[in-house]
């Protein structure tokens, strides 16, 4: 394939290109990680980068997600910063319990021997360098057994794009990026080869459609007029409520304390579903969550999360406690009346101290002076208001933990699963009867040395085609009325619905 320049355009017209001293640049890199593969007698990943301006991250994603089957995109409240990932360099995979140790060990032997080129961009979120992305499912048998998600995926994706925050009344201009090209070399690659098939790519992704939706447009569209939509729900409404009666009989005869229990909305409409649309009703409907989209093969599963599971930037650990749900209220003196209920409930009070607990404990393991702020915060979205803790720590001079570590401590917290765990998995493996799949598991990203951000998948849904699971939880204690955790699911469905354009 012959080089060609690739263009990357900000929505008013400029543009920078890779132009020959760029190609000359990833080429040397490519040809230096050949060096080191033919050397070692194994594969060696390289990673070149260079700065660049880019406009929304949604419209780069959306665009650029045609050419590959595998795609990913993060908007992230946390440090304001966007990620869009496209193609795959090496997957990284794992089954059953040790599926995060397995992708975690696979990370570390891959980037041990990097090789990089070009220059870095300055200036932007924590993380740097090529990163692994992806994410794990709730438990280690769902995608197992059904095969529509794996246990585990990560990878490296062929091309990367980060992003700065905007500054203070930037909305819409062009922001501070990185651009980065990532491939793994064996010891018969054909680097020039490798290096145009990059650049391609790059242009591919990069260059803009003049035929395709500006972003207001995009933003003003809704789903195709006349589709229609069947939903059935699994369990149904009463025997889901049954499985809330049977949870609580056992929670009070001492099996264990606490047990979240999901349920699924099942929706085949007429007409497969916009998801770039999807993706800007969910980010404008939910300011401070964070906002995922990944793809893979037919699939694709996305949602905007109020939760992360685990931060970790400059040593430092950050890890959140969301849990006890009440509902908005329809003026500003019912959401008062909610809150101070949420607040003053002891049944809340109680199922989220079991998940702080449970995170200041998990931390202490690798971290010192854990501390958690009191009192709990409320947080107020469209629908819902929760407790929510914040769990800060600092990684020991002797730990060598990472986010993928931390990961697989943590994950799945009291909030997802229950408390004790092991019985609370348990009783939902042999009650639920649902494939959560990637529900209720863990989306997010992994830098080299350790840092990375992953947020707990709730508020999401899984796709193929014109097909879309919905799911919702809520966390059963000794005294949870089955009415009122049935509401609260269908409140926690609604933002997901909206976004679909499902009525």
């Amino acid at each position: 394939m012959p080089f060609t320049s690739a263009s990357v355009m900000s929505p008013e017209g400029s543009s920078s290109s890779l132009g020959p001293a760029d190609h000359g640049s990833l080429l040397d890199t490519c040809e230096r990680a050949l060096g080191r593969a033919r050397g070692f007698q194994r594969p060696i990943l390289a990673s070149w980068s260079r700065p660049l301006d880019v406009g929304d991250p949604v419209s780069v994603w959306s665009r650029a997600r045609r050419s590959t089957q595998r795609s990913f995109l993060w908007q992230s409240p946390w440090d304001g910063g966007s990620l869009v990932a496209i193609g795959s360099a090496r997957a990284l995979r794992g089954r059953g319990e040790h599926r995060v140790r397995a992708v975690r060990d696979g990370w570390r032997t891959l980037v041990k021997d990097l090789v990089t080129g070009g220059v870095a961009a300055t200036g932007l979120p924590v993380g740097e360098g090529p990163l692994a992305i992806g994410g794990f499912s709730f438990r280690a048998e769902d995608a197992y057994e059904t095969g529509r998600l794996p246990d585990a995926l990560m990878w490296v994706p062929a091309l990367q794009i980060r992003s700065a925050v905007p500054a203070p009344g930037a909305e819409g201009r062009p922001v501070p990026a990185e651009l980065r090209l990532n491939a793994v070399l064996l010891h018969d690659s054909d680097p020039e080869q490798v290096a145009d098939s990059l650049v391609h790519l790059a242009r591919l992704c990069l260059t803009p459609d003049p035929d395709a939706d500006t972003d207001t447009e995009r933003r003003k569209r809704r789903d195709r007029p006349g589709r229609t939509c069947h939903s059935t729900e699994l369990p149904g409404a009463e025997a889901w409520k049954g499985l809330v009666r049977g949870a609580t009989d056992r929670i009070r005869a001492g099996e264990f304390e606490k047990v979240v229990l999901a349920r699924e909305v099942r929706v085949t409409a007429s007409a497969p579903f916009d998801l770039p649309a999807a993706v800007e009703r969910m980010r404008g409907a939910n300011p401070g969550t964070t906002v995922f989209a990944v793809d893979h093969e037919e699939y694709t599963f996305l949602g905007a999360t109020p939760e992360y599971l685990v931060q970790v930037g400059d040593r430092t650990v950050h890890a959140l406690g969301l849990a006890g749900t009440t509902p908005r209220g329809a003026t500003p003196e019912q959401d008062e009346a909610c809150e101070r209920e949420l607040v003053g409930s002891a049944k809340i009070q109680h199922e989220h101290e079991v998940v702080v607990s449970m995170l200041r404990d998990a931390l202490a393991d690798s971290c010192t002076d854990v501390t958690a702020e009191t009192p709990p915060q409320v947080v107020k979205l469209a629908n819902v208001q929760h407790l929510s803790t914040k769990v800060r720590g600092r990684l020991a001079e002797d730990s060598t933990a990472g986010v993928l570590d931390l990961v697989e401590a943590l994950h799945p917290t009291p909030a997802l699963g229950g408390h004790p765990r092991a019985q609370a998995l348990s009783w939902l493996a042999d009650n639920e009867g649902l494939d959560r799949s990637w529900y209720a598991g863990v989306v997010g990203w992994a830098d080299r040395s350790g840092q990375g951000q992953f947020a707990v998948a709730i508020r999401s849904a899984l796709l193929d085609g014109p097909t879309a699971s919905l799911y919702a939880g809520c966390g059963l204690v000794a005294d949870s009325d089955p009415e009122a955790e049935y509401a609260e699911t269908c409140a926690k469905l609604r933002p997901m619905m909206s976004a679909l354009g499902i009525e």
